[in-house]
């Protein structure tokens, strides 16, 4: 095992017999999003780890999957998200015991499966990155939500007296749910932790902008790329719609039968319930 500091959050995904399966196979086999959904199984052990430089590369292609073709410094976001790293977990595969720290060198950035943290957009509305995510977060909800939802997003996003945080879960479409579980554990433990030291991350609001799939039937549920994520639907302040079929390199996947549009639901929550959510993407996970 690796002597860099590692988070306790680990998970098996080992539903296959081989292990040696080609990495390389899953190249032809990745949706627009850049997920793989090929039918071959993998099996490998997965943690979380603090952010370091190496994962800059891994988590900006990590956040190309959500934000797609968006006017977003995705490199100067990612950046962010390294520097805070005391705050926040990539997901990467755990090395054999014989495997040295110099070897991960060449690991990089095709290491990271998956990221999961929170950006105070308040306190950093000043660095360029967040500038352009404040503007899409605005211009969204102008071109897709409610009047009501309109107001409460230009409110918070006008008051820096009250903090806004935005919420990254981001990972490769075959990492199984359950990984969830353990790194928002470890972000409660983190912020705790960064709240005693007086650190800016005490949120009024937060926002949280999930991949969801559209089958185009009215009343149809909405399926959720991230599973836990489902029921904070119903915890919202207040939610929104967006349709990114034209930012997606195909604009339809098959699901049983039918096609599903890509859309991303974007998701405005009371900061002082984020234990709450923790605890119903959890019930979620272990209902399943």
């Amino acid at each position: 095992m690796s002597n860099k500091k590692n988070k306790n959050a680990e998970i098996n995904d080992s539903e296959s017999e081989d292990e040696n399966d080609s990495v390389d196979d899953r190249d032809s086999d990745v949706d627009s999003d850049g997920n793989y959904v090929g039918d071959k199984e993998l099996q490998a052990d997965f943690e979380g780890r603090n952010p370091e430089d190496c994962d800059y590369h891994g988590i900006k292609q990590l956040l190309r999957q959500l934000f797609l073709k968006s006017n977003v410094d995705l490199g100067a976001l990612a950046q962010i998200i390294i520097a805070q790293n005391y705050v926040g977990s990539v997901v990467k595969q755990c090395l054999d015991d014989g495997v040295e720290d110099d070897d991960e060198d060449d690991d990089g950035s095709d290491g990271v499966f998956g990221i999961t943290t929170v950006i105070n957009i308040t306190k950093k509305k000043d660095e360029a990155c967040i500038q352009q995510i404040r503007t899409l977060l605005t211009t969204l909800a102008e071109e897709n939500a409610n009047d009501k939802t309109k107001a409460l997003v230009n409110k918070i996003l006008s008051d820096e007296s009250r903090h806004v945080g935005l919420v990254i879960n981001e990972r490769i479409l075959n990492i199984p749910a359950a990984i969830s579980v353990p790194l928002f554990a470890s972000l409660q433990s983190e912020l705790e932790k960064a709240v005693k030291k007086n650190m800016p991350y005490t949120f009024h609001y937060l926002i949280w902008i999930c991949k969801t799939y559209n089958t185009g039937d009215q009343g149809s549920e909405i399926l959720f790329a991230n599973q836990e994520e489902r029921p904070l639907l119903d915890e919202a302040l207040a939610s929104f719609e967006v349709d990114v079929t034209e930012q997606a390199d195909l604009s339809q996947w098959d699901y049983e039968g039918g096609a599903l549009t890509p859309c991303r639901k974007i998701l405005i929550f009371d900061g002082s319930k984020f234990n709450n959510l923790v605890r119903l993407l959890k019930e979620e996970v272990e209902n399943v």
